[in-house]
Order: structure tokens, then C-alpha cells, then sequence
């Protein structure tokens, strides 16, 4: 149980400086342009959204990408709704992005 835990909590941490590293980049990104571009925000935000959804279920961060769809792995209603939302940005910044 403890083994489990502290893996979580590794990947939570992991999961943060990439969400981080995401905001970083846009921000970048507009520093050097000086333009908004709204798909490239619309995506970011839908790529949050998606790393949210796995912050927000500690029990698919401990084990490996292969075994969620093998198992029965329940993802709870926070994380799906995570999940819709970052599929439907995700889609709509590729129109935009274009």
C-alpha cells in the first residue's frame, strides 16, 4: 500500500511540472510573437484539461497505460468530465490552429 502511494504521488508531481512546463511554453510562445493565437490557447488548455483528468484519479496513475485498457479500470465522474472537455478543446484548437 505504501509502495503504491508514494508511486502516486511521483506521478502527480510528474503530472504538475508538466502542466507547468505546458503553461511555460505558451507563454513563451506569445512573448516571442506577440499575438494571441487562440487555437494554440484553445489546445493548451484542452492538453490542462487532459492532465487534470489524470491528476484527478490517483488509482490509473499507479499502474501502467497497457493495464487501463486490459482491466476493469472505473475512471471517476471528475476525471471523465476532465476528459470530454480536453477532447472537445482539443478538437476545436485543431480547427482554430489551422
Amino acid at each position: 500500500m505504501e509502495y503504491e502511494a508514494i508511486k502516486a504521488q511521483r506521478a502527480a508531481i510528474l503530472i504538475k511540472v508538466a502542466m507547468a512546463a505546458v503553461i511555460l511554453i505558451e507563454a513563451v510562445a506569445y512573448q516571442h510573437t506577440k499575438t494571441l493565437n487562440f487555437g494554440s490557447i484553445t489546445m493548451t488548455l484542452g492538453v490542462l484539461c487532459l492532465l487534470r483528468g489524470l491528476l484527478s484519479s490517483p488509482y490509473m496513475l499507479t499502474m501502467p497505460v497497457k493495464a487501463w485498457f486490459k482491466q476493469n479500470v472505473c475512471v471517476n465522474s471528475v476525471s471523465s468530465k476532465y476528459f470530454l472537455c480536453a477532447f472537445i478543446l482539443l478538437c476545436a484548437g485543431s480547427m482554430m490552429h489551422v
